[in-house]
């Protein structure tokens, strides 16, 4: 049975589109969750760095992806925040 996993990726091979997604949605995967551990950790150990970060991610996304909208959960948690507590 072949396995599923991308030690058993060759360059070489000529691979078929199921295995080509599963490759992709595996990498894309683990990127999002390094990145979800990596911002947490960022914004635990330097908040104001986190917010410039975050700052900073907004203005290349929205130049850098056209017709891409991000929603950045972090804001409209705030949002949110502010408006349940009157502020």
């Amino acid at each position: 049975m072949e396995e599923n996993n991308l030690e058993s990726f060759d360059e070489d091979d000529d691979i078929s589109l199921e295995k080509e997604m599963l490759i992709v949605t595996k990498l894309l995967d683990t990127m999002m969750v390094f990145n979800s551990h990596f911002a947490k950790y960022i914004r635990e150990v330097d908040e104001d760095l986190f917010k410039r970060a975050i700052d900073y991610a907004k203005t290349f996304t929205e130049e850098d992806i056209p017709g891409i909208i991000l929603s950045y959960t972090k804001d409209n948690e705030d949002s949110d925040d502010k408006e349940n507590s009157g502020s």
